[in-house]
């Protein structure tokens, strides 16, 4: 049936299919119709042209979205790769990023390991120190206050005997009594040894072998007695003084030394206390670093598995469609060779038969004749609707070449020249579509091109004035260094100063003290040598004497001036010694500061002389990505005007072409239909046979 030949026909246009078991479907349908419509052969030709022609645009059009399919394809494949190419990019990135990290991580731990047992170890020999200054200072107030006690003990009892010796008191046994138990009580004390023990002990052996104060004077030599115990007794209180002044000495260079080992000690623990709290947030950093990259890694293998998968089967799609299409194009091939070859066979070996058995000859002429008249009507039509003036001067060369010369040649010669403009507008048609294929795939790469310069140029200026922050910053840091190291000389050349007028001054102070105190005991070694001996005798008539009493007093004046002066000179040594411990320290200090300003200072000029190369290398990056891009704003300019700035659009002269090409082969198919014969004129001459 029709319906059945049709469903064949079709399903011949997507498969290959029976040549013979078509040609049966459309001889069948012809010489249904052939009483209608013509000779059988004739119709038949006709039909086989139709399917040709619907065959051949059919292969357009599949070779058309074929073709979009394959760029498709391209686009999508290189769009793929390029992900495949920053993955893996991304990921060589991401690995030196971790490697990195670990590498910190590693230096960073065993930086705070060492610097725990540093920070450890330094406490340590500071609660040691203290506690070994806490005991000694402990038992240097404890001895310097027994030693004061003696001291103490020594001149009241060095006043008693002189009192006793000068006769300013009654000798009687309540007054010896006093002298034996002040002396008694004098040899408990540790200064009190060897010697002056055994002289003392003698004189308290004798005053107990002494009934009263009478008896003393009947002894012999009682003053004499009284004043070797004298002569002890001060011998014993210059070594007193002079071991309390010593043990106050070392007292304070102890302290010295204590607080110079702490000074050093808190330095050195602020110093690891500071370097550790900056090691640990910087670990914390690498391991956050470390972490995010890790995460990152992960996710871009992820990514990268997913693209090669999407890119494999894409490439196994798109290779198994351009196998299908290949097979699809040899088929319709093979269609239209075998539809071409029916044709030919028909034209040639059936025209003597069909002119016999149905007499065409005058039928054929006047059918022509009016063919060309359609052909004609038609192709005005199309050149009025598509406005193209060549079609319309076709429509008339082809009227003015029906009304002169045969029929025969007539028909030729306009086959010939619809041929030649239906070839003409399909090389037009042809490189249109070329150029405007051209057009799309230039300007698609040509934006593309101009995004990626463009974003990296964004990229580009965004590191660029990341860097000239940083610049700035280091800039403000290094001036902010320079102005704490000038503030730190300035300070330090201040203290230079102030200690060397200090030490001037104490200089003088010291030479001014020990000579008072040498002038006093001068002052009192002369009163002594010439009062002494006066200080034992008790004159017995009214004549000159030495003024005993005055020369107590002053003596006693000298002492206490030595006393003062002594103490003085103490005290300014302790206080010189301070203050140069201060000085030293703060200096020590200056200088660590100095040094840690120094290599900050140091390094952040390295960094910012790095940063500044990296900006001019941004900067040279930047200008030449600009020059590409304005090359390639150039370049899209005149893809522009060659593509775009055109008088009519694509689409519109497509489909006035189509129009034109569809018109032309319509008009071929009307000449070449009115070839065939008419059927029902057979039938007629059978009848009357």
């Amino acid at each position: 049936s029709s319906r059945q030949c049709s469903r064949r026909s079709t399903q011949s246009v997507r498969y290959r299919f029976d040549f013979r078991a078509a040609m049966r479907c459309y001889i069948t349908l012809a010489l249904a119709t052939a009483a209608l419509e013509g000779s059988p052969t004739g119709k038949v030709i006709q039909l086989l042209s139709s399917l040709q022609a619907k065959i051949t645009a059919e292969g357009e059009r599949e070779q058309k979205q074929f073709e979009e399919y394959v760029q498709w394809c391209e686009d999508n494949a290189k769009e793929k790769q390029h992900e495949l190419k920053n993955s893996a990019e991304s990921q060589d990135s991401l690995e030196a990023v971790i490697e990195k990290a670990k590498s910190d991580i590693a230096t960073t731990e065993s930086r705070i390991e060492d610097l725990s047992a540093s920070i450890s170890q330094n406490e340590a020999d500071l609660d040691e120190a203290k506690a070994v200054r806490k005991r000694e200072h402990g038992e240097f107030v404890a001895r310097d206050r027994e030693m004061a006690e003696t001291q103490d003990m020594l001149e009241r009892a060095i006043q008693v005997f002189k009192k006793q010796m000068a006769g300013l008191v009654q000798v009687n046994q309540a007054s010896v009594k006093q002298l034996v138990n002040t002396v008694t009580v004098l040899m408990e004390a540790p200064l009190v040894a060897g010697s002056s023990k055994s002289k003392l002990q003698a004189f308290v052996q004798q005053q107990e072998d002494a009934k009263d104060g009478e008896e003393m004077e009947e002894t012999g030599d009682s003053s004499g007695g009284l004043q070797a115990v004298l002569d002890t007794l001060e011998d014993l209180l210059e070594k007193a003084e002079a071991q309390r002044s010593k043990s106050t000495k070392d007292e304070t260079e102890a302290r010295f030394h204590f607080d110079m080992l702490k000074q050093s000690l808190d330095d050195e623990l602020k110093t690891e206390n500071k370097e550790i709290s900056g090691a640990r947030k910087s670990l914390a950093s690498y391991k956050e670093t470390l972490a995010s990259a890790t995460k990152d890694l992960e996710e871009n293998k992820k990514d990268a598995s997913s693209d090669q998968d999407t890119l494999s089967h894409l490439q196994l799609d798109c290779m198994q469609t351009a196998s299908d299409h290949e097979a699809s194009v040899q088929g319709r091939a093979e269609e239209l060779k075998a539809l071409g070859e029916a044709k030919r066979v028909i034209s040639e070996m059936t025209g003597g038969a069909s002119s016999k058995a149905y007499g065409l000859v005058q039928m054929q002429s006047a059918t022509k004749a009016g063919s060309i008249n359609q052909v004609v009507s038609s192709l005005r039509s199309v050149g009025k609707s598509t406005g193209d003036v060549a079609v319309s001067l076709l429509a008339s060369e082809i009227n003015s070449a029906a009304m002169s010369g045969t029929t025969d040649d007539v028909f030729a010669k306009v086959k010939g020249l619809i041929r030649d403009m239906l070839e003409r507008i399909s090389e037009k048609a042809k490189a249109d579509a070329k150029e405007h294929e051209w057009c799309t795939k230039t300007t698609a790469e040509t934006e593309a091109k101009q995004d990626d310069h463009e974003s990296e140029i964004a990229a580009l200026t965004s590191k660029a004035d990341k860097a000239k922050s940083a610049i700035a910053k280091a800039n403000q840091r290094i001036a902010t260094l320079e102005a704490e190291l000038g503030e730190l000389s300035r300070m330090q050349a201040d203290m230079d100063k102030a200690r060397t007028e200090a030490h001037a001054n104490y200089l003088e102070s010291k030479q001014d003290y020990e000579a008072g105190i040498e002038g006093v005991q001068t002052a009192i070694k002369v009163l002594k040598d010439y009062y002494g001996q006066s200080f034992l005798q008790q004159p017995s008539v009214s004549s000159h004497s030495a003024s005993e009493g005055g020369a107590s007093g002053i003596i006693g004046l000298l002492e206490v001036a030595e006393s003062d002066f002594s103490k003085l000179l103490a005290e300014t040594e302790a206080d010189e010694r301070a203050a140069q411990a201060d000085y030293e320290a703060q200096t020590k200090a200056n200088e660590i500061s100095k040094a840690e300003k120094k290599t900050s200072l140091k390094y952040k000029r390295k960094a910012q002389a790095e940063t500044e190369k990296v900006l001019e290398d941004l900067k040279s990056d930047r200008d030449s990505e600009q020059s590409e891009l304005d090359a390639v704003l150039d370049y899209y300019s005149g893809i522009k005007k060659r593509c775009v700035a055109q008088p009519e659009p694509y689409e519109e002269r497509k489909r006035r072409r189509d129009e034109e090409i569809a018109g032309l082969k319509n008009a071929l198919q009307i000449l070449e239909g009115d070839a065939i014969g008419f059927l029902a004129v057979k039938q007629v001459h059978r009848h009357r046979a």
